[in-house]
């Protein structure tokens, strides 16, 4: 069974959405676009491992 959504949302579209947050958040541009590629590539990261802990049989727990 696949934990994956039906309908994920494009990444450019997440990306935008992550930077106008820390965008709020920061008030500071440069903030904003460093914690974006922060956050998008810590969920990339996660999902790799969960994609690779599939392929080998386990489970991959959060950190």
């Amino acid at each position: 069974m696949s934990t994956k959504t039906q309908n994920p949302i494009p990444l450019g579209e997440l990306i935008t959405l992550f930077y106008e947050e820390f965008l709020s958040m920061y008030g500071d541009e440069e903030l904003a676009s460093v914690a974006t590629a922060n956050a998008v590539n810590d969920l990339l990261m996660e999902e790799a491992l969960r994609d690779q802990d599939a392929r080998s049989g386990r489970e991959h727990r959060a950190s």
